[in-house]
């Protein structure tokens, strides 16, 4: 019964073939993206798992390699993505051999590659800003609402439903706090749930923002659709129970806020000011909490956030061992007791070396640049908002990554995220009637990055 995973493969060939690979990424991949547990796959002999999601990417992903070979413009991050995924592969290549290199770096383009490629050349094409959105916002929308039994009642419908395929292939164990199930849906763990919800909620307000302004955001019982659709992901993020995400879910909504400001100066110098007055006080508390030993815990909390201390210590030597390319993914040395990497900053450097942790720095930064050099020129409240946006949801991503690696969706997620960064462009004033100019303001701001 595993071969059902090739009906994604199936149906986003048919769907390119008759359409578009616009509507590929939008009818097949980001279903199964958000969907579909990552866990469930066809498993053959000599060849790596297959996942719904990578059968979905391939024929999109190689289209779109296609496309770019034909392109001449190379941006930095392009070449800072290829270092990266090479990184992996020479990694794994020096330590476990080419077989285990070959596998990882399959998994490289599926989950890097391929959805860097989506939002760098189609997610800003005409039109495909506004339709990405709303079918994630939508589809999340639908994994917040269908958390609720999980947290209820323990039943995760996305496994239960897609399981019965798989009946020799079990998904993890469920997580409890203070006797609820953390949801987790149809991702790897509720902490990485919670990571994805954060983005739904974020990228909901500002379609909501963008149908109010248009007049067409319909009420429901006298309230607004996009009120409902926003609270229905947060629901969701608050019952994954995970910390980590909402405090980035908090910075990033700070963030965003900024882009729908009047004054955007003022905006980002207040909000500047929170981060950095919040952030200060929550290093000194953070500091506190964590500061004696595991057994000097009062609860599971407090032992979980000591030991996401501990091991940036206990892994320092073998990351100074570890050098240029580090360990591999495969075969990556562990500390006792401490087989969880609960930091993906801290597993790239374990399993890529250095090399591997200053190419997702650099990736980082390249964004942050992108996105302040698209802001500096827009004109539309419409694209400074949606901007400010994508800016806040990869710095809450960043947050929410010092406290557990990244995996699952979270993985191509914040990829695609990357890429679209990179081909942030103007919406044309006919394609968006109705929206407010940008405040004059918006040229005060632009002398503050001058």
């Amino acid at each position: 019964m595993q071969i059902i995973v090739l009906f994604a493969l199936v149906a986003s060939i048919v769907v390119m073939r008759q359409h578009s690979i616009r509507r590929a990424v939008l009818d097949v991949y980001l279903p199964v993206l958000l969907l579909i547990p990552p866990f469930y796959s066809l498993r053959l002999p000599h060849l790596p798992s297959l996942t719904f999601v990578d059968m979905a990417i391939f024929p999109i992903g190689l289209a779109l390699m296609f496309r770019y070979g034909q392109m001449r413009q190379v941006r930095r991050a392009d070449i800072w993505l290829v270092c990266f995924v090479g990184g992996i592969y020479y990694s794994e290549l020096s330590n476990t051999g080419a077989p285990n290199a070959g596998l990882v770096l399959f998994g490289a383009l599926a989950s890097a590659i391929m959805p860097y490629l989506i939002g760098r050349l189609l997610l800003e094409e005409d039109g495909m800003r506004e339709q990405a959105i709303r079918r994630m916002v939508i589809l999340l929308f639908i994994v917040g609402i269908l958390c609720a039994p999980e947290y209820r009642l323990g039943i995760n419908v996305f496994t239960r439903t897609v399981g019965v395929f798989f009946p020799d292939q079990r998904p993890w164990l469920a997580q409890i706090r203070g006797g609820l199930t953390r949801a987790s849906g149809p991702y790897l763990a509720a902490i990485l749930a919670g990571m994805v919800l954060s983005i739904g909620v974020i990228f909901s307000l500002w379609l909501g923002f963008v149908e109010k302004q248009r007049g067409n955001d319909r009420k429901y019982f006298g309230v607004r659709r996009s009120v409902i659709v926003t609270l229905g992901i947060l629901a969701g993020l608050v019952m994954t129970n995970s910390r980590g995400p909402w405090l980035g879910a908090l910075l990033a909504f700070l963030l965003s806020r900024i882009g729908r400001a009047k004054n955007l100066r003022r905006s980002a110098i207040i909000t500047l000011l929170i981060c950095v007055v919040g952030g200060t006080v929550g290093y000194i508390k953070a500091d506190q909490y964590t500061s004696g030993t595991l057994w000097d815990a009062k609860d599971i909390e407090q032992e979980n956030a000591i030991y996401r201390r501990l091991l940036l210590d206990e892994y320092k030597p073998i990351i100074e061992k570890g050098g240029l390319f580090g360990y591999g993914v495969i075969a990556w040395p562990k500390v006792g007791g401490m087989n969880s990497i609960d930091n993906e900053f801290l597993f790239i450097r374990i399993t890529q070396g250095e090399l591997g942790y200053a190419c997702f720095l650099l990736l980082i930064l390249e964004a942050g640049i992108a996105i302040i050099v698209a802001i500096r020129r827009a004109t539309l409240t419409y694209d400074i908002y949606f901007y400010f946006c994508l800016g806040g949801t990869i710095a809450g991503l960043m947050l929410a990554l010092t406290t557990v690696y990244m995996g699952g969706q979270s993985y191509p997620l914040f990829f695609l995220l990357l890429g679209w960064s990179q081909s942030l462009r103007q919406t044309q004033q006919g394609g968006m009637p109705a929206l407010p100019p940008a405040s004059s303001e918006r040229f005060k701001f632009r002398r503050v990055f001058a």
